[in-house]
């Protein structure tokens, strides 16, 4: 992420995940809080300010109806005396609008002011700087008088300036000036500006703190699981994360890391196992090379027979060493998905009678029957598949005496699968020993072993290869009454 780019003084590694979390969220929200406070202020700002006019506006009119109001006694007073009666008027007013103060004026010179800043405020030099009309008004489409409000600076202080006129009756014309000063909306304005600083503060503060205390207690499963997997070893794989119980996303990546978990460990275990029975499986027929190499060593010299006998028997066992692995490359290359690419759609029924036929010759000493054959499509390796089902029709011809029956069978056995069906008239296997007999190099007896050769590799080839395809190899049997071998496949 790109907090990982910031070069921040004495970090020589990434930022955990929870630290990102809470950056990015801090950043987001301050984000959130600067604008919210942008938009807020100056809202707030023209609100205020927009009152101070308005209120500018409301004074104005109310001098007008005031001389409106009072316009024949205006008349009745000399010219002097009608700015200070007009003054009086105006006076219950102003004395609750401290901050606004006005100046009247004739077309005769008098003038009236109620404040005296307005001697310094109100003059010429003062007002030149600024463009705009001491007195500047219009009238929109209904004849309503339109007031321009104006804004000054005098002494860093700021004001609004509002100037018009009205014209009397007989002909006299009074100026108004007014004056209103910004000091309280802008004291105002920077109270509420500390104000929203200060709280939006404390509020970053405050969300900081929650927000490391929760994501920190919302990761938690995630700081355990990372703790886990250091602790993970290849002698240490029966260790297990423990699930929160929301049933959320982490939970679900608990079990799935735990399955992964139980898997590792099921691989080891088989990897350890595997490793084991291989070398001893190599040992005994290296032992046996060995015996006859020393046997020729010391006798063989000079009898031929021993000689020819030891031979032979060496040759035997270094057959039965390629063939031990030649069955473990071909199972690493079935679980490496070597033969995926050579997938294809196949009849099964198409191949179970090609097999029946080649039983039938081959083996005149049992009963091949084909029970049922029906058209059965699945998607798989033609030569893998065709292995499969002649190494249990093996096992099946070894484990059953002369006479017996093997069956043969294909069928639909759901909407999805097919199924095929390898069932003799054995000597079936202890029902302790049907877990293990995938496992490699399993024999179930020694004595058995001797009878019928092979290496143990047989079922487990079986196995991966029904795997590979998607399947499900399944092997129910009963001593004394025979073995049934039933192969799932999905449909195509």
């Amino acid at each position: 992420m790109w907090f990982d780019k910031l070069n921040i003084p004495g970090r020589k590694k990434p930022l955990k995940i929870y630290h990102r979390i809470v950056f990015f969220f801090i950043l987001a929200l301050t984000a959130v809080l600067t604008l919210s406070f942008l938009m807020v202020f100056f809202f707030s700002q023209q609100l205020i300010l927009n009152e101070s006019k308005a209120t500018m506006i409301r004074f104005n009119n109310y001098v007008i109806n005031t001389l409106d109001e009072n316009m024949p006694a205006l008349l009745s007073l000399p010219a002097d005396q009608r700015l200070e009666f007009i003054s009086e008027k105006l006076y219950p007013y102003v004395k609750d609008n401290s901050l606004i103060a006005y100046q009247l004026k004739d077309n005769q010179g008098n003038i009236y002011q109620s404040s005296e800043i307005l001697t310094d405020l109100l003059v010429a030099e003062n007002l030149d700087k600024y463009n705009f009309h001491l007195f500047e008004f219009s009238f929109n489409d209904d004849n309503d008088q339109t007031i321009t409000v104006n804004s000054l600076r005098y002494n860093q202080i700021e004001y609004y300036y509002l100037g018009s006129y009205y014209v009397l009756e007989d002909g006299d014309i009074i100026y108004l000036q007014i004056i209103k000063n910004l000091n309280d909306s802008y004291v105002f304005m920077t109270t509420l500006f500390i104000l929203m600083i200060a709280i939006s503060i404390l509020g970053l503060i405050a969300i900081i703190l929650i927000g490391i205390y929760g994501t920190k207690q919302t990761l938690k499963p995630l700081i355990e699981i990372s703790e886990t997997a250091k602790n993970i070893t290849e002698n240490n794989l029966n260790v297990r994360i423990e699930e929160t119980g929301n049933k959320d996303e982490l939970d679900q990546l608990i079990m799935s890391l735990n399955q992964m978990i139980k898997k590792l460990e099921s691989a080891f275990n088989n990897q350890k196992r595997f490793v084991s029975d291989a070398s001893h499986e190599l040992r005994i027929p290296l032992t046996v090379i060995q015996g006859y190499i020393d046997i020729l060593s010391d006798w063989g010299k000079n009898d031929p027979q021993l000689r020819d006998e030891s031979i032979e028997a060496i040759r035997d066992e270094i057959q039965g060493m390629n063939k031990m692995v030649e069955d473990l490359l071909l199972i690493t290359r079935i679980e490496n998905n070597y033969f995926d690419e050579d997938f294809i759609i196949l009849d099964i029924s198409t191949l179970l009678e090609k097999i029946f036929y080649q039983c039938q010759m081959i083996d005149p000493d049992h009963q091949y029957i084909m029970e049922s054959c029906d058209h059965a499509f699945v998607r798989g390796n033609e030569g893998l598949l065709i292995q499969a089902i002649r190494g249990l029709l093996d096992n099946s011809r070894k484990y059953t005496p002369t006479g017996g029956t093997i069956t043969l069978s294909c069928r639909v056995h759901s909407k999805t699968t097919n199924e095929i069906i390898v069932s003799d008239t054995g000597c079936g296997i202890p029902a302790a020993e049907l877990d293990k007999i995938k496992e490699r190099f399993y024999r179930i007896s020694s004595d058995r072993s001797r009878a019928t050769g092979g290496s143990g590799l047989g079922l487990s080839i079986i196995d991966s290869i029904v795997s590979i395809h998607r399947g499900k190899l399944i092997i129910t049997s009963e001593i004394n009454q025979g073995t049934k071998a039933t192969i799932l496949l999905k449909k195509q």
